[in-house]
């Protein structure tokens, strides 16, 4: 069954990594300023993050969900053994395989998340996990669902380093005049999808099993005033 784009993404995720030409990674994934691709500072700033995050290693095997176009993956080949990014827009997962896939170890395939999961690849041959940027746009039903299933269907992956999710005690960075309605931030077809409180979304690893840590980025990264990580380790 074709994925239903609408239920995972905002409505014009897939549309919009159409509209811009096909070298143009950073604005297919709206990783920009005003329009403009965020500087490889920028993007060397998120790549520490993660790679911190995770203590990634040579020997680690990455389990990427909702990876994107793979532009932003492609900075972590270095940094381990292989890795595997699924989304569900077949656009994206196209330009992955054409521009950074480097077979058989860095790899990448449309996947919806959940079914995956549920289904997907061996879960033995994982060791970390990322969600860069995409958990804010899972329906909220269905996160403690992603946790738990990397929890108890994934047993080697030690840690999960969810990123650039949407700081809601901070939102009032950002809506200067007048702050959305509580639906409205809870929206995750809207285009920054949910934002969450740091408490909660640790709550919600907790309950899924995981030990859970939020982090802030750099006063320097351009996000940092509204948007925070969060490193889950395998609790026990």
């Amino acid at each position: 069954m074709k994925p239903d784009l609408s239920r995972i993404y905002p409505a014009n995720y897939d549309a919009h990594a159409r509209s811009v030409a096909a070298d143009a990674y950073w604005q297919q994934v709206r990783r920009t300023i005003n329009g403009t691709p965020v500087s490889e500072t920028q993007i060397g700033i998120i790549v520490e993050a993660i790679a911190s995050g995770l203590s990634l290693s040579p020997h680690d095997r990455v389990l990427d969900l909702a990876c994107g176009n793979g532009a932003l993956s492609s900075y972590l080949f270095d940094k381990c053994a292989g890795l595997l990014g699924i989304d569900i827009s077949p656009y994206l997962i196209e330009v992955a395989q054409r521009a950074f896939s480097r077979l058989p170890d860095y790899r990448f395939e449309v996947a919806e998340v959940m079914s995956f999961l549920r289904h997907g690849y061996r879960p033995i041959a994982f060791t970390k996990a990322l969600i860069y940027a995409g958990f804010q746009y899972f329906p909220r039903e269905e996160t403690l669902d992603v946790l738990r299933s990397l929890k108890e269907g994934f047993p080697t992956v030690t840690k999960v380093f969810i990123g650039n999710v949407p700081d809601r005690t901070r939102a009032d960075r950002v809506f200067a005049n007048v702050i959305p309605q509580a639906n409205e931030l809870d929206d995750h077809e809207a285009r920054i999808g949910i934002w969450y409180d740091p408490e909660d979304i640790v709550a919600l690893a907790n309950a899924a099993g995981w030990w859970a840590k939020c982090c802030r980025m750099p006063a320097d990264f351009y996000l940092s005033s509204h948007r925070f990580d969060v490193v889950l380790d395998r609790a026990g």
